[in-house]
């Protein structure tokens, strides 16, 4: 099985559609998502609707959770320009949308191999930003979550893809090497935590949309940073409205 896992669409059209090509081509067996599908971006029905029709098998992320807090009538815990997309993304999503977003598990068990988390296995709006933060969220992926699925998973919510090794017999923690094309052998013995970056805006410096092709035959987790038209995307954010912050960053990567 080769399953392609990506996170932090954020109602990006583009930059989904390019992830979903690649792994096409790819020939992918399936499609996982670490959540957040959708905020800060102009096209969450269009993203929901690819999503679905892939069949995606996707966990919430904060924004989903933000707008269940929006439908409920509780304030999110945001900052200012992630709650005024909301607001717009709320009054775009159909009523039907909305409930499949809300029902969307926090975490998910996939094949009995892995786990996917959005933010870290402690909490789900914990970010992981450096391997100390990475050694808290090992603890908790291997005291409260079974084997054998407690030896890998994905995350995203940082919008930077990074990758973590963690050998509990020897309490040796290791940042892996990320780039383009890499590939990381999984090895027997180790625990493995993968962020997978983000499709809809990545924060890594450059205008990418990233995600990663895991094989459990070869047992390998392969980075892909792609190219896609971010300036259509800066374009539909501006033609909708949204904060010029938010169609800024996109063409610089923060």
């Amino acid at each position: 099985m080769r399953f392609a896992v990506f996170s932090d669409v954020h109602s990006n059209l583009e930059g989904l559609q390019a992830v979903m090509a690649e792994a096409e081509r790819l020939d992918v067996d399936g499609y996982l998502c670490c959540g957040d599908i959708v905020g800060y971006n102009a096209d969450p029905v269009p993203c929901v609707d690819l999503i679905r029709e892939r069949k995606v098998a996707c966990i919430r992320g904060n924004h989903e959770r933000g707008l269940q807090d929006l439908e409920e009538g509780r304030l999110p815990n945001m900052n200012p320009l992630a709650l005024e997309a909301l607001h717009f993304t709320r009054e775009r999503l159909p009523e039907e949308y909305r409930k499949w977003l809300a029902s969307l598990p926090d975490h998910l068990r996939v094949e009995d191999s892995f786990y996917l988390f959005h933010g870290s296995p402690a909490h789900p709006d914990e970010y992981i930003f450096d391997p100390l933060e990475a050694a808290y969220a090992f603890r908790s992926l291997i005291a409260d979550y079974p084997p054998p699925a407690n030896l890998l998973c994905f995350i995203g919510h940082t919008h930077v893809c990074a990758a973590y090794s963690y050998e509990p017999e020897k309490r040796r923690l290791v940042e892996l090497p990320v780039s383009d094309g890499c590939s990381c052998p999984i090895r027997p013995g180790a625990h493995y935590m993968f962020n997978v970056g983000s499709c809809g805006q990545y924060r890594g410096g450059i205008p990418a949309a990233t995600f990663a092709v895991l094989d459990l035959e070869e047992m390998t987790l392969e980075y892909r940073f792609l190219s896609y038209d971010y300036a259509e995307t800066q374009r539909k954010v501006l033609n909708a409205g949204l904060p010029v912050p938010l169609a800024r960053r996109l063409g610089l990567g923060l």
